[in-house]
């Protein structure tokens, strides 16, 4: 069987990797999960300890914003998800034989809204003032969810000291961390800049500066922001009260990028398909402890890394079965209905060998689940996001709980076979107390 499904899903694509991964599992997937092979499982280690799992405790996502070179937002997106759009033929980039090459970018975007060539002193690259040019409204939709949701100040009270009045301010806590994420090749100089930005926009939001921070993180590839976002995970389930606003923004909308990614052999053209789509946005979501969940919110399981170095070596089918293992057994530790998952976000290629894994996942934590029709690329849509990948598919996850209250499982690390799965259930404000009390 598993090699009519290497030999039978690859050339198809989507819809056919769909259909014929949903059959295997009619066929008893199910049972082969259950039964077979269980030594090998045991002695994996992408088998993980149930009891470790059943410890965990899921973030909660309040608040969640895209804005993208595609120009969907996420409710768009999401809607387009059974026909979505493709990165164009650019008219400006070319590669070697003076061909188009497809780009995902934003059209009549104002590079020099937010900051210039030159700002104090730091001469800016055009990646930078393009990813920060589509940063300003996903702050400003976030920051305008934060004032909503943080409680108000106690009122301040004035009292007489050495027959002077003065207002007594009382202890304000830190309670928010507002952190930007970016790519290594960001300047070093600019990050400072970038921290001042970020407090100013907060502070005139009407966030008192008392009560956030602000982190500037450079991360080196998708793999890293996914374990950042399991330590934020893990860093809110110990404070009681605690927000984190996590944004990121990237472009590859540069001709010096697409240039360097051309000579190494990088670039995707008509020679070379499967090579780099430049892309470029920014996403940002809002994150709180268990405790501070509220009606229409998303609770985010995991992110769990489902493969090492010894899984990423073996063979196909033998990659294949030990991926659907290990995502059936962490999903069962967690007491989570596969049932319920009725949409998947992935970052495989269509057509691809990698778009065979996503399905076999998804159709061993549900059987009756449709891939073909439930299920997004945002890597194929939008092109090379860089950090904002991560970010931008937490957002979409929340954007599709709050569209239809189905839980929505999360596939990354597709070409470094670095598979990550995240779930995304809906949550509201009668789970609080529960959440809390396992703190």
């Amino acid at each position: 069987m598993d090699m009519l499904l290497y030999l039978g899903v690859l050339p198809v694509g989507i819809s056919s990797a769909g259909f014929m991964v949903k059959g295997l599992a009619r066929q008893g997937l199910d049972k082969a999960l259950e039964k077979r092979d269980v030594r090998a499982a045991e002695s994996s280690s992408t088998v993980i300890s149930e009891d470790h799992v059943m410890a965990a405790v899921p973030g909660v996502l309040l608040a969640g914003h895209i804005n993208l070179g595609i120009g969907l937002d996420a409710r768009e997106l999401l809607a387009a998800s059974a026909a979505p759009p493709r990165p164009a033929l650019s008219t400006r980039f070319r590669d070697a034989q003076s061909l188009p090459i497809r780009v995902s970018a934003a059209e009549q975007l104002d590079e020099l809204e937010v900051i210039g060539e030159r700002e104090q002193g730091i001469d800016t690259g055009v990646l930078e003032r393009r990813a920060l040019a589509l940063l300003s409204p996903v702050l400003d939709e976030l920051l305008a969810a934060v004032a909503v949701v943080l409680p108000p100040l106690k009122s301040r009270d004035e009292i007489v000291v050495a027959g002077l009045r003065r207002s007594d301010e009382g202890h304000i806590d830190n309670v928010l961390t507002i952190e930007l994420l970016v790519a290594s090749n960001w300047s070093d100089a600019l990050l400072h800049w970038l921290r001042d930005w970020l407090a100013q926009r907060a502070i005139e939001t009407g966030i008192d500066a008392r009560r956030f921070d602000v982190s500037i993180k450079v991360m080196g590839d998708a793999a890293e922001v996914w374990q950042h976002v399991s330590q934020l995970n893990e860093v809110l389930a110990t404070n009681a009260v605690r927000w984190h606003l996590l944004l990121a923004c990237d472009s590859s909308i540069d001709p010096n990028v697409i240039n360097a990614w051309q000579a190494n052999g990088l670039l995707a053209t008509s020679r070379n398909p499967d090579g780099k789509v430049p892309g470029e946005g920014a996403a940002g979501v809002l994150l709180a402890s268990p405790g501070l969940a509220r009606e229409k919110c998303g609770l985010l399981w995991g992110p769990h890394s489902l493969t090492d170095e010894a899984l990423r070596s073996a063979r196909p089918a033998e990659r294949r079965r030990q991926l659907a293992a290990a995502a059936t057994q962490w999903t069962h530790a967690l007491a989570f209905d596969g049932q319920s998952i009725q949409f998947v976000l992935h970052d495989a290629g269509q057509g691809s060998e990698e778009i065979v894994d996503a399905a076999l996942v998804a159709t061993a934590m549900n059987p009756d689940f449709e891939f073909g029709t439930g299920s997004l690329s945002l890597a194929a849509c939008a092109g090379e996001l860089g950090p904002v990948f991560p970010v931008a598919q937490l957002a979409l996850a929340l954007e599709q709980i709050q569209r239809k209250s189905e839980s929505v499982l999360v596939l990354a690390g597709a070409k470094a076979q670095q598979q990550v799965l995240t779930l995304v259930s809906a949550g509201s404000s009668n789970q609080a107390a529960s959440l809390s009390s396992i703190t």
